[in-house]
């Protein structure tokens, strides 16, 4: 099989010649780049400029040598920002920091700093007229869309599955929470709740007319697309299924229906980290194919329930390794030992394709990183 044929065959439930592998190929999928430095030098690898995914996470997009050293099946293709936006990293005292395009600042410590943290909400506190008026970016925007047609051929022409890597923004509730901040987004749910609708709304119409563009323009080289909204913390879901059902879920189901109904070959992959347990039979209904990042650590997230009651449904991207404790603190043969165990579930009858529980950490030995890869060939 082909890498694409291999990932795609996971997707539809099928098992494949070997284990599909993703390292990369979205923007949660992947390693940081202080993780990523230490791992091309225990490999001896040239060192090379970091070609960065997530400026918030510190996550970057892996170099082909590294992937095909891995046999890695997954590859990305990321959108650009509009046209007229560059974020620039400032100083503020004892902070970096930066904008982005819907105005939400983040900052993170110059000396010590691994991750950006949004410490400014630009609707926090506003009033209604205030927030009807605020500017929301353009979604469709050509500035994000110039050389993916091209990249996208690149990738098909060598056999390898082309992932858009990441959408406009984050979901509808985290859309939310970072306009608003989530105490004032949360009160206002309850409390302003026609409010809210109306934000979400604007969320929204911007993701339908990018993914609009985007599928336009590259919908028939795409095989996997990907959408973000975390539900879960570590220790139950953020809101209630019946606020979830009222307040987020119609706008997700709005927007999946519409990605299918442009390109109904796609496949989309749906990242909430946390436990989310409680919302998976929605997210089946309204048309999910992958969950990502299936958080091991999190409450009720237990593989071998998961795959047994929704494994005929879900396709599983991740939960091939903990990496809160395991991977950054355990041993080259711990995490050898984690690999398997994990990989014994979740195997069987296809429908997984594997990725760490989110990205690789920067605290993260590379000789952990050797040997998890080490143990999925143990599977292939």
């Amino acid at each position: 099989m082909t890498a694409r044929e291999r990932l795609l065959a996971a997707l539809s439930h099928r098992e494949s010649d070997r284990l599909p592998v993703d390292l990369g190929g979205t923007s949660t999928t992947t390693i940081t780049q202080k993780a990523y430095t230490a791992l091309r030098s225990h490999l001896g690898f040239p060192p090379v400029t970091p070609r960065i995914l997530s400026l918030t996470a510190g996550s970057i997009r892996p170099d082909d040598d590294v992937l095909e050293h891995f046999r890695v099946d997954s590859r990305g293709v990321k959108p650009g920002a509009s046209g007229g936006f560059k974020a620039s990293i400032g100083k503020d005292g004892e902070y970096e920091t930066y904008f982005d395009e819907w105005g939400i600042g983040s900052r993170r410590p110059i000396d010590s700093g691994l991750y950006f943290d949004q410490f400014f909400n630009p609707l926090k506190g506003k009033d209604e007229a205030f927030i009807r008026g605020y500017p929301f970016p353009r979604g469709d925007d050509p500035g994000r869309i110039v050389g993916l047609r091209e990249e996208c051929l690149r990738l098909r022409a060598a056999g390898y599955p082309v992932i858009l890597s990441q959408s406009i923004g984050t979901g509808i509730l985290h859309g939310g929470t970072a306009l608003f901040g989530f105490e004032d987004y949360f009160c206002r749910l309850l409390l302003e709740s026609e409010l809210i609708d109306e934000v979400s709304e604007r969320i929204l119409q911007g993701k339908l007319s990018f993914w609009g563009m985007v599928l336009d323009e590259i919908g028939d080289l795409l095989d996997v697309v990907t959408e973000a909204d975390d539900l879960g913390t570590q220790r139950g879901p953020f809101l209630g299924v019946e606020d979830y059902r009222r307040r987020i879920k119609p706008f997700q189901a709005r927007l999946f229906s519409f990605i299918k109904s442009r390109a109904p070959h796609i496949k989309i992959f749906y990242h909430s980290c946390g436990s989310v347990i409680d919302f998976i039979p929605d997210l089946i209904e309204i048309g999910i194919d992958a969950l990502n990042p299936v958080q091991l650590s999190a409450l009720g997230m237990d593989p071998a329930f998961l795959k047994r009651e929704y494994g005929r449904d879900l396709c599983f991207w991740g939960g091939g390794v903990d990496t809160q404790d395991v991977l950054p603190h355990g041993t080259p043969s711990a995490v050898r030992a984690e690999v398997h165990r994990r990989l014994s579930v979740w195997m069987k009858g296809g429908g997984y394709i594997f990725s760490t529980v989110h990205n690789i950490q920067a605290d993260v030995p590379p000789e952990n990183v050797v040997a998890l890869f080490a143990a999925v060939d143990d599977f292939r």
